[in-house]
């Protein structure tokens, strides 16, 4: 964590400093000894900068800034389409905040006849979701379009590199759909892949410090997942015992815990504590 918030006062400095890249990067080199670390010009301009555009270049019927809490990315999704399928959304890292950390598209593409999922039409959207597909890879990889936009209609994965940008196609089948996504990623990502796991260690420290604490629990072994299931409420974070227990432990920003502890297979949890850590 001292690392993320020493991140962010560098990129302060540098976006107030000239230039802005050089700056950062000697800062970056002379107090971490590492050559560099992320910086706004390794593809992606700003998160807002970045916003901007894209919402300028797409038909946005639709934007939405996520309600994020301390341990999250923020994500801005610009929606688009009669049905509201197509959705492409802007990704700020948790702990390096003004940097991009990912754009992605998503379309998801209905089944025909008995196996549609959404009651609208089979492939509701399509032209839409191509043709923002189209205008959102002509920002970053202008010469690759056709190439991309053939991956993606034809349903077939496949990953395409050039200068800073990689943009990876996926397709995932489910039940009267098809989860169709484009994701494009900069030269920053591997630095900022793992924001919010990175963001999310101290809320896992706490819920330990909680559980570990309970009377009933004292001088049992706790352990459990440090990346939590987020919602726009609260994070919860998978916690177990040695012995076998399992519980959720949940932290809002209000600073409202809640733990519930496994009554067993295929039953509801139950609360053992809750109360407020501020």
């Amino acid at each position: 964590m001292k690392r993320i918030l020493l991140l962010s006062l560098l990129i302060g400095f540098a976006q107030l400093a000239s230039p802005a890249e050089a700056q950062l990067g000697s800062l970056w080199r002379a107090i971490t000894g590492e050559e560099e670390g992320p910086k706004p010009d390794k593809g992606f301009q700003s998160f807002r900068e970045e916003s901007r555009r894209i919402e300028d270049a797409l038909a946005c019927g639709r934007v939405v800034e996520q309600a994020t809490d301390t341990y999250s990315d923020l994500r801005r999704h610009c929606i688009i389409g009669d049905n509201r399928t197509v959705r492409v959304t802007i990704v700020e890292p948790v702990g390096y905040e003004g940097l991009t950390k990912r754009v992605r598209l998503t379309w998801t593409d209905n089944g025909t006849g008995q196996q549609r999922a959404l009651s609208a039409p089979p492939h509701v959207d399509r032209s839409a979701a191509i043709a923002s597909l189209d205008l959102l890879i002509g920002l970053y990889l202008p010469s690759r379009v056709a190439e991309i936009n053939a991956l993606f209609t034809d349903g077939e994965d496949g990953k395409v590199t050039e200068g800073p940008f990689t943009i990876q196609v996926v397709h995932q089948a489910r039940a009267g759909l098809d989860l169709r996504t484009v994701e494009i990623r900069d030269a920053n990502y591997d630095r900022l892949a793992n924001s919010e796991t990175e963001s999310a260690r101290p809320g896992y420290e706490r819920c330990l410090f909680i559980v570990s604490n309970i009377k009933v629990l004292k001088n049992l072994k706790i352990s459990g997942e440090p990346k939590p299931q987020r919602s726009d409420l609260h994070v919860t974070y998978f916690l177990h015992a040695e012995r076998g227990d399992k519980f959720l432990c949940e932290l809002h920003d209000s600073g409202y815990y809640r733990v519930r502890i496994s009554q067993g297979q295929g039953k509801e949890f139950k609360t053992l504590a809750h109360g407020n850590i501020r």
